[in-house]
């Protein structure tokens, strides 16, 4: 016979599960320490934000064609599919798409599953005040392919004070260099998972692949707090290549001593 005390505590058991269920996948309020499995698509619109360039609107002025982003991205370059994060590379499109979170934090790790095809390539990055270019953008850059590990950086073409960075600004150009700082060879096996694991101390960058360290760089401005992360996806620009990133998590660091 279930009696009414029976029945009471299986309905506030209920309600708890209920509950936790919610606060689960619930938006975090510390941004230096969350976990994201991609399990709830409606937390994985709010969290997210894809971008990137669409092939219509390539000329002169904008050569990668044109800028959107959040709800003007085109919904097959960000899906969930079972599980899991894909991001595809179009060749009709001059640059591959981006997604991004916001995080917080000055020392941080980054750790996600990924997965790449033979053509593809796999892009991290972490983004803050960068003082270089005066923008909110990039101070950690890396792109990952089946050969390589990449550390990119950003510099300036001109002195910022320079008459060469002034008629650039009028003409609403970057004054901006992208540029390879360290490529370390490897071997990453296409089409399988990988873990990976991003840390940043200070200006010091050190990435490792299935527990492996495989490159080490110090970048130029690193050191700043960090506002958000993100993935991208790179291509051989001739045939669509989807790259999967999976379990990411972000998570504070000490400094070193």
């Amino acid at each position: 016979m279930i009696t009414p005390l029976y029945r009471w505590l299986a309905r506030a058991g209920l309600l708890l599960l209920l509950i936790s269920s919610v606060f689960m996948h619930a938006e975090p309020s510390d941004l230096s320490h969350w976990i994201d499995d991609f399990g709830n698509p409606e937390a994985f619109t709010k969290n997210w934000s894809p971008y990137g360039f669409l092939a219509s609107g390539i000329d002169a002025k904008n050569p990668l064609g044109k800028a959107v982003g959040s709800r003007d991205a085109r919904p097959e370059w960000w899906q969930i599919v079972e599980g899991a994060l894909r991001g595809q590379n179009f060749p009709e499109e001059k640059h591959g798409s981006g997604i991004s979170r916001d995080i917080a934090g000055q020392n941080v790790r980054l750790r996600c599953r990924f997965k790449i095809p033979p053509s593809g390539m796999a892009a991290i990055g972490i983004r803050g005040p960068n003082p270089i270019v005066d923008k909110v953008f990039n101070v950690v850059s890396l792109h990952i392919r089946t050969d390589s590990v990449v550390a990119a950086d950003n510099d300036v073409l001109h002195p910022k004070d320079s008459p060469e960075a002034a008629e650039l600004k009028a003409k609403g150009v970057w004054n901006r260099r992208f540029y390879y700082a360290k490529t370390e060879k490897t071997v990453i096996a296409p089409d399988v998972w990988h873990d990976l694991a991003v840390e940043v101390r200070g200006k010091e960058l050190t990435v490792f692949v299935d527990g492996k360290p495989v490159l080490e760089y110090i970048t130029l401005c690193g050191d700043v707090p960090k506002t958000s992360v993100g993935f991208g996806v790179g291509g051989n620009g001739k045939t669509i290549l989807a790259t999967w990133y999976d379990d990411v998590s972000i998570e504070p660091l000490e400094a070193k001593n």
